[in-house]
């Protein structure tokens, strides 16, 4: 029992609570708590059980300890400014630190956090897939849109799939709104891609559709930042025939170009030039500590109509201000920099996810960072995919990253075969 079990157990969890979430949103079951709560803890019970199975390896490096801690003191400093704000939280909460406990103590290996983004790519891609069938076949009703939001949606975005898959406006999926289904679609895109298998082509094709079904302009940019990472930092394939140098460059005027193209579409800004202003002026009232949900929920009427800030960074600035922002992207940002080193490397995977997820942030809010959910938990187990790299990474047997997708696959590598010799 290696320790690819337990983390793809919590990989495959996280994506099931969110997806129970929105199918049966704070209905009571037992105990007075929701499906979704109650799955989390069972999961990480099942996970822990098979944690305590899987044999000791190396214990976490250093870079992962200072990142693994850093994170756990953001949750505490989240946690304090909850209780000061009197926001309210679940008791999967209690959750958080324990998994950072888990993957501190038995940190899986390259290949075995690659078998569990491939389960959380799998679960993902099975729910959305599931959840359109449904609806097709009248089982399930699509999330009800305001018909104003329709209309605008109709009017200004590129929606070719729509009359095929009997959509009005944008898809709002599985998770709850067309900005978070189609962050789904992108990263497991990027997963697919970056840390290449013979599930692969599954992931590439029903993340494209996705992201062509809402058409999330933060998500498609976060996948070509994702592409153009892979790109300039790869060591094998044919752009390695071109110095880093150039490719960097060439990247980086790509990413800002690429920018400036979809902020100047049609939709603009879908109303952020007025919301992000508003909660802006939320956190300029308490900068350090923020105002907490209860804040935004009774502040002006943009605020408390919207309740969150469609940006990671504002919504995190106005609600628990720079003591819970430095706190938590702070621990990003050690993380990164495990990702950005292992991706100077040649191995720049990790880094790619990372951006891709980072790019979406900036339009809508995706974690509260006081529970596990399905994004934050996919962020932590990228780093610790990529710390496990940099301790492996002299070992140039393994070219699972990457390499077979930028490289056409070229080596021809056995997954079945690279798991044997790992593990």
């Amino acid at each position: 029992m290696s320790a690819a079990a337990y983390v793809s157990i919590l990989a495959v969890t996280v994506v099931l609570e969110r997806y129970a979430n929105y199918l049966w949103f704070e209905q009571p079951v037992l105990w007075g708590q929701s499906l979704n709560i109650l799955l989390m803890f069972v999961g990480f019970g099942v996970a822990g059980v098979l944690w305590l199975a899987a044999p000791q390896q190396e214990r976490a490096n250093t870079p992962l300890k200072v990142f693994l801690i850093a994170m756990a003191l953001a949750w505490v400093v989240h946690w304090v400014l909850f209780r000061y704000h009197s926001d309210a939280m679940n008791y999967t909460a209690i959750l958080y630190v324990p998994i950072l406990l888990l993957l501190y103590l038995k940190p899986p290996t390259w290949l075995q956090a690659k078998i569990a983004l491939i389960a959380f790519a799998w679960t993902t891609t099975v729910v959305l897939v599931l959840t359109r069938v449904l609806e097709m076949v009248g089982a399930l009703e699509v999330k009800a849109q305001p018909q104003g939001v329709i209309d605008f949606d109709t009017e200004r975005y590129f929606l070719p799939l729509n009359d095929l898959m009997g959509i009005e406006g944008r898809w709002p999926g599985p998770f709850g709104h067309n900005g978070d289904t189609a962050m789904m679609g992108a990263l497991i895109l990027i997963i697919g891609i970056a840390f290449w298998s013979r599930s692969s082509w599954a992931f590439i094709t029903v993340g494209g559709a996705t992201l062509l079904l809402t058409n999330g302009r933060a998500s498609m940019g976060a996948t070509i930042a994702g592409l153009v990472i892979l790109i300039m930092f790869t060591n094998h394939g044919f752009f390695a025939r071109y110095s880093r140098t150039i490719r960097i460059t060439i990247g980086s005027i790509l990413l800002v170009l690429g920018a400036l193209v979809m902020y100047s579409r049609p939709a603009g800004l879908t109303g952020r030039e007025r919301i992000w202003p508003a909660f802006l002026d939320l956190w300029f009232s308490s900068p350090l500590l923020g105002v907490g949900s209860r804040g935004i929920a009774n502040g002006d009427e943009v605020t408390s109509l919207f309740l969150h800030a469609h940006s990671l960074y504002i919504d995190e600035l106005a609600r628990y201000g720079l003591v819970g922002f430095l706190s938590q992207f702070g621990a990003l940002a050690i993380g990164v920099g495990i990702a950005a080193v292992v991706a100077w490397r040649g191995y720049p995977a990790p880094l790619a996810v990372l951006a891709a997820y980072l790019v979406t942030g900036i339009t809508e809010p995706r974690n509260t960072w006081i529970s596990p959910t399905a994004t934050g938990f996919l962020v932590i187990l990228i780093i610790v995919a990529a710390s496990a790299k940099l301790r492996d990474a002299t070992d140039e047997t393994e070219h699972l990253g990457e390499e077979p997708a930028l490289a056409f696959n070229r080596d021809g590598q056995d997954e079945q075969g690279a798991r044997k010799r790992t593990d």
